[in-house]
């Protein structure tokens, strides 16, 4: 069942929302006729276009998947993902081509309901929130300042502990996203995977290698060639090359 939603999906692209609907249209056309390269440039100039353009990422994802390229396509299903993850397309998309790098979207054994709040919003969604937050915050305590003596003043000052709580909890809310496997991560996209080394140089010796489609966290940006990796389920580090590898 899981199969067939996620080629029921693959035979329909999205629409990508500000695009110019002829040059998106002539891209879809192409997909659905099975030119899978020209459409993914297409898409590219989407995304290159507006970065922000979650929809971009998800036909390119698509296009990659039929082109049998995994890594790419968990890359840029990943990057949609993170921009909309209330969309159950690109959940269901991500989730299926994970899957096929022997991930998982949703952890093994955690209910898909929690998962599914865990996201609920973007990262650039709760910190917008956090400083809507905070503004309503010092206006409310302004006013309730202002106000002393007023018969609103204490409509003010529930209203600024009101804002004070939903801040702590969204800043909480903020801190606890810092611990998803999408928070400073990449993507292996080389064909056949990344080595790993014991250091940041092709002098140092390659103990381990992670494969293509592979979600990984970036522990060090510092060298010019190598990023230094962790993969958490083998519970280990190394560094690869930064062009093997997608940053989210």
């Amino acid at each position: 069942m899981r199969k067939l939603l996620f080629i029921l999906l693959l035979a329909a692209p999205c629409v990508a929302s500000a695009y110019d609907s002829g040059e998106l249209a002539e891209f879809n056309d192409m997909y659905r006729t099975g030119r899978y390269q020209e459409a993914l440039d297409g898409y590219n100039k989407i995304i290159a276009a507006e970065p922000q353009n979650q929809w971009g990422y998800y036909n390119a994802g698509n296009a990659l998947y039929r082109l049998n390229r995994i890594g790419p396509a968990v890359y840029d299903y990943a990057k949609a993902f993170l921009l909309d993850p209330r969309s159950q397309d690109i959940r269901a998309n991500l989730d299926f081509a994970m899957r096929q790098t022997g991930q998982r979207l949703v952890p093994e054994g955690a209910p898909a309901s929690l998962h599914y709040l865990y996201y609920f919003l973007s990262y650039m969604e709760l910190k917008a929130l956090a400083l809507l937050l905070f503004w309503l915050a010092c206006l409310a305590g302004a006013a309730a300042f202002l106000l002393d003596g007023n018969r609103w003043a204490p409509t003010a000052g529930r209203g600024a502990l009101a804002a004070v709580g939903a801040l702590l909890l969204t800043l909480a809310w903020l801190g606890a996203r810092q611990s998803s496997p999408f928070f400073d991560a990449g993507v292996v996209t080389k064909a056949g995977g990344t080595l790993m080394l014991s250091g940041p140089g092709d002098n140092f010796k390659t103990y381990a290698s992670a494969p293509e489609g592979r979600l990984v966290k970036i522990l060090d940006t510092g060298d010019e060639s190598y990023y230094e990796i962790g993969l958490a389920r083998e519970g280990i580090k190394g560094w690869a090359l930064k062009s093997d590898i997608n940053r989210l």
